[in-house]
């Protein structure tokens, strides 16, 4: 994870204890009852469709084996791993409605803020049908309009209690604008365009897909194909510097480490406005502006995101805190270790890019001093640990106020 502003969570932890109104939901109802088969295996089967792109809403639909049982109860996840606050997903979701293989409706009951239980009638799959709202530009969120769309596994996909381990798949009907589907998903067997296919439910949490019209930059280090994907504005962008040093990046990094952790690699960017990554374990999901490309401080900056979520691909996705998995995705999962999982990676994802000559020891040493300064003002440095503020990050770190940085 890195943060919207330069001194990160991380760095801040490691060296001292850290010490627009929401988007308005549409009411909408689900598209109407088709008829399916439901001889589709144990897999959870997703359609993504985008017929009111300009409306920000996407719509989904769910084939879902029952396993026998009577009633098969629905979740969405309130958090993203890796971005730690509740964020509550469920409130952009509209018109769940469950239907038979015949297309006969069946009665939906939602039972908490992220729940809703579905009475199967004894068939042996169910379809489920409903609508997200998507009009939150993030890492962790989702962002739909008629030129791209950005979507986050957690608040796009409700899944069955229970069922974290069997295999999830993905199929997305792309409007006729766009021509790219991009994600770190394996392909589905079938073959067919934009069909992707999960092991689990983490799996598919776990892997952002980015569609539109993107510029898809391929590269290879030690043979793993690695693709830097820049959707939005990207006028500015040099792009053969853009692959090159991003190239020269993963080099060093996997030099560090002794080879690359992962088969296949993504770095999907949105060039836009604001900064910020989340990591991933084949991919990292990139929001930088779209002025990084035309100004050699900024592009540093940008270098410093790509490094620092690719870190995290051994240092979180690999070697984490025993806290941090499996998840809950329903609540909190605390720990006291973020100071190792943020900090470490803070620690080296600057000091990698002097290794690899994209910046100065100079350029390295005035922005590690900024960094250290900037953890040097808060008087709750003094007062809370490295832990307690790791623990705390769910409460304090996202909501910062003017208390935030003094109280123990």
């Amino acid at each position: 994870m890195k943060l919207l502003r330069r001194t990160p969570l991380g760095l801040a932890l490691l060296t001292f204890a850290a010490c627009d109104p929401p988007p308005t939901t549409v009411a909408v109802e689900a598209p109407a009852a088709a008829p399916f088969s439901a001889s589709g295996g144990d897999a959870l089967r997703y359609t993504l469709s985008f017929p009111e792109a300009g409306a920000h809403m996407i719509d989904v639909s769910a084939e879902l084996p029952t396993g026998g049982e009577a009633q098969l109860t629905l979740f969405m996840a309130v958090w993203t791993p890796g971005s730690y606050l509740v964020r509550e997903y469920s409130r952009h979701v509209e018109g769940v409605q469950a239907t038979g293989p015949d297309g006969a409706p069946l009665t939906v009951t939602k039972t908490s803020k992220n729940r809703w239980v579905v009475n199967t009638q004894g068939l042996d799959a169910v379809q489920v049908r409903y609508r997200v709202y998507a009009r939150e530009l993030g890492v962790q969120t989702n962002f739909v309009d008629p030129e791209i769309a950005v979507l986050n596994g957690a608040p796009t996909f409700l899944s069955v209690v229970g069922r974290g381990d069997t295999p999830h798949t993905v199929k997305l009907n792309l409007p006729a604008a766009w021509a790219a589907c991009e994600t770190g998903l394996d392909a589905h067997p079938d073959g067919q365009p934009c069909h992707f296919t999960a092991t689990s439910y983490d799996e598919l949490v776990d892997s952002p897909i980015l569609l539109g019209n993107p510029t898809v930059l391929p590269f290879e280090v030690m043979g793993v194909p690695h693709r830097l994907v820049i959707a939005g504005d990207q006028g500015l962008w040099d792009m053969d510097r853009a692959v090159k040093d991003v190239q020269r990046v993963v080099e060093e990094q996997a030099g560090f480490w002794g080879g690359l952790p992962y088969d296949h690699y993504l770095f999907l960017t949105v060039a836009d406005e604001g900064s910020g990554g989340l990591e991933h374990l084949d991919s990292t999901l990139l929001l930088t502006s779209r002025w990084r490309g035309a100004d050699d401080e900024e592009w540093k900056d940008f270098l410093g995101l790509v490094s620092h979520e690719l870190f995290h691909a051994w240092n979180v996705k690999r070697l984490r805190p025993q806290g941090l998995g499996p998840f809950d995705y329903e609540q909190e999962v605390y720990t006291e270790s973020l100071w190792v999982a943020e900090g470490l990676t803070a620690y080296y994802d600057d000091l990698l890019l002097v290794r690899a000559g994209l910046i100065t020891e100079s350029d390295y040493l005035t922005r590690l001093s900024r960094a250290i300064n900037a953890s040097m003002v808060p008087p709750g440095r003094k007062v809370r640990s490295v832990a307690l503020s790791s623990f705390d990050a769910w409460i304090r770190h996202y909501r910062a106020d003017e208390l935030s940085q003094t109280a123990p």
